[in-house]
């Protein structure tokens, strides 16, 4: 059980809230924000295991709202790709020291962002291969640091869908994914009992931004 009042748990619950903000206006990149605050406070393996948690609790109750939108051949594909990744992921993040994993993290986030802050969009034509490609590359990402986000992210800002159509195939494509990252996780015992609570504890701080 967290201690409630401690400066880690305080500074992991707002930033939780902070990171619910940012994915119920975007549609994505709440874990940008938690997995490198959560790893420097609990260690890389706990920290994106708890974000996982999290961004299941904040993705699954949306999902029933945008389900009739969802290309569901694409998710399917993506998911299918991601499938292959999170393993090589998550064995990756277990397999190096949790320092140069930290600053890998921080580097991850620090890439996306300018990424996105400098508008760059992927100009080829979403097909089969690049599906593929964006699933497997999302995946490992998620396996290894909770942030699945920006491959697909960056894969539906170069298409021609509707933002409501790009933000519920990233909400649904998001809930799987997680589900099946935590799958991998618990498999390999890295979320424990004390893992769980803390989530559930933090889950209304992450649902009510």
């Amino acid at each position: 059980m967290p201690e409630l009042l401690t400066v880690p748990f305080l500074v992991s619950a707002v930033v939780a809230c902070i990171a619910g903000m940012v994915r119920g206006f975007a549609g994505f990149g709440a874990a940008m924000l938690m997995t490198p605050v959560f790893s420097a406070l609990y260690g890389p393996a706990v920290g994106v295991a708890l974000c996982l948690l999290l961004e299941i609790a904040v993705a699954l109750p949306l999902v029933p709202k945008v389900w009739r939108l969802v290309d569901w051949r694409r998710i399917g594909l993506l998911l299918l790709a991601a499938a292959v990744g999170v393993p090589f992921g998550n064995l990756t993040l277990t397999q190096v020291e949790p320092e140069p994993m930290r600053w890998a993290i921080s580097a991850i986030v620090l890439g996306a962002v300018l990424l996105l802050a400098n508008g760059w969009r992927f100009s080829g034509k979403p097909n089969a291969a690049t599906t593929l490609a964006a699933g497997a590359t999302s995946g490992f990402l998620n396996g290894l640091s909770g942030m699945a986000g920006p491959p697909i992210a960056f894969y539906y800002l170069a298409g021609r869908d509707t933002a409501a159509q790009v933000r519920a195939n990233l909400t649904t494509y998001f809930v799987f994914v997680d589900l099946l990252a935590i799958a991998v996780f618990a498999s390999r015992d890295l979320i424990g009992w004390s893992t769980g609570v803390h989530g559930l504890v933090l889950a209304p701080a992450v649902i009510l931004g």
